[in-house]
């Protein structure tokens, strides 16, 4: 059943992504299962032989490796974590227009633009983290060439107080970006398009959806932890020290609850993202058209491709209105 097209509050918002994962939840925690198992392999491939190591005495530095270790498999994860959103997107954006949609049928719609959904996850965490980083820098610098005392004292002060601030700015960055898979999926936009539309539909409404994402976070972290408690439960039994079952428990963990979480975090956002249009762009209008135009003998809209329309848009926006990044 198609949800009803009209600007909607956040608690309806909230509801309707609920309701929405409950009804659709084989194919959403499919789409979610197929991503993490990407991310589970991969952890796994790292933790076996690295914990070997570790227990055989191999490592001289076993601190920084473990630490290089988990950052690389974070940044790896964006992969099929990113193509696993889009999958997701996607299944939503028909399942919300009254349309069905198979796990395959999401994954085949990424197509040959797969790689886009990772490079906008990439450019949203490195533009964004570039603040910190630039301050973080002037701060170590600012510690090395200061003499002692109060001028150190100071300019360090000064250097952590920005990165507050600088933290504040990557949270606005982030939340305004936040809707760019959801723009590039429905109106096929190429990554800094992608920014940009995102911006532009998220202007005015980052309060909303700060509050949407904090809502929707902290459901997910309730899910985690409560996945991740027979992991806690074997770290206690080793004393806090990890082990290889431990680090097992914990990869398998992170799968169910990304698997879980992921579409969550997924539905939310394309559902702002259909609201948002509905109230600047009059979004339920251009529907009901677009759904007049291809009822039988009805006159067809000009310039409207239907075979080349994604879900939810009547045309590919390849110039998206909006100020630059």
């Amino acid at each position: 059943m198609r949800a009803e097209l009209r600007p909607s509050s956040l608690g309806e918002i909230l509801d309707r992504t609920a309701q929405m994962y409950r009804r659709h939840f084989p194919v959403y925690f499919g789409i979610a299962t197929i991503s993490y198992a990407a991310v589970l392999v991969l952890s796994l491939l790292v933790d076996l032989p690295l914990y070997s190591h570790l227990h055989a005495g191999a490592l001289r530095r076993p601190d920084r490796i473990m630490v290089g270790a988990g950052f690389s498999i974070g940044l790896l994860s964006i992969v099929p974590v990113a193509i696993g959103m889009a999958a997701v997107t996607h299944a939503v954006a028909r399942n919300y227009l009254g349309e069905t949609c198979t796990i395959r049928e999401a994954y085949v719609s990424i197509g040959r633009r797969w790689y886009r959904y990772i490079l906008i996850l990439l450019a949203i965490y490195s533009y964004a983290m570039l603040p910190i980083a630039v301050l973080v820098g002037v701060a170590a610098v600012a510690s090395a060439l200061l003499p002692a005392g109060m001028a150190r004292a100071a300019a360090v002060g000064i250097a952590v107080v920005l990165i507050f601030i600088g933290i504040f700015v990557v949270l606005w960055w982030m939340l305004r970006w936040a809707l760019s898979i959801p723009a590039s999926l429905m109106e096929n936009l190429k990554v800094h398009r992608a920014l940009k539309r995102s911006s532009t539909l998220t202007k005015g409404g980052i309060g909303r959806i700060f509050v949407m994402l904090l809502l929707v976070g902290a459901v997910m972290t309730v899910i985690q932890y409560a996945i991740q408690i027979p992991m806690f439960v074997l770290l206690w039994k080793s004393k806090g020290v990890p082990t290889l079952t431990t680090q097992i428990v914990a990869s398998f963990g992170t799968f169910l609850s990304g698997s879980f979480v992921l579409p969550i975090y997924s539905i939310a956002l394309t559902l702002f993202y259909y609201d948002q249009r509905i109230r600047k762009e009059g979004y339920d209008v251009e529907w009901l058209m677009e759904q007049a135009a291809g009822m039988p003998g009805a006159t067809s809209l000009a310039g409207i491709s239907s075979a080349t329309a994604a879900p939810g848009s009547l045309t590919p926006q390849t110039e998206p209105p909006g100020p630059a990044i």
